[in-house]
């Protein structure tokens, strides 16, 4: 029961910065950075296999989220729409 009580705390907080970061508070986006850095270099070093690779595309992603995060029209699926950036980003460096 706990374990859904902290999902759901931890999604609510997530759509709260990113609501804050789509505001313009760059301490915001670096707490999404610093939750979602590790999901998106996962992904990276996967697609790409290749250490230094997945450390470049991983702040390529990041970079891409800060300038689009205003086209994010539901702050609730920031995780998934992250996921599409850093895939798609990933079959395009390959």
């Amino acid at each position: 029961m706990t374990t859904m009580i902290n999902f759901q705390e931890d999604k609510t907080l997530v759509t709260t910065l990113v609501r804050k970061a789509q505001s313009g508070d760059r301490e915001a986006f670096g707490e999404l950075f610093e939750r979602f850095q590790g999901h998106v270099f996962a992904i990276a070093l996967r697609r790409l296999g290749e250490f230094n690779e997945a450390q470049e595309l991983c702040q390529d992603v990041f970079v891409q989220a800060m300038l689009k995060m205003d086209q994010l029209r539901e702050p609730e699926c920031f995780a998934g729409w992250l996921r599409s950036i850093t895939h798609r980003m990933a079959i395009n460096r390959m």
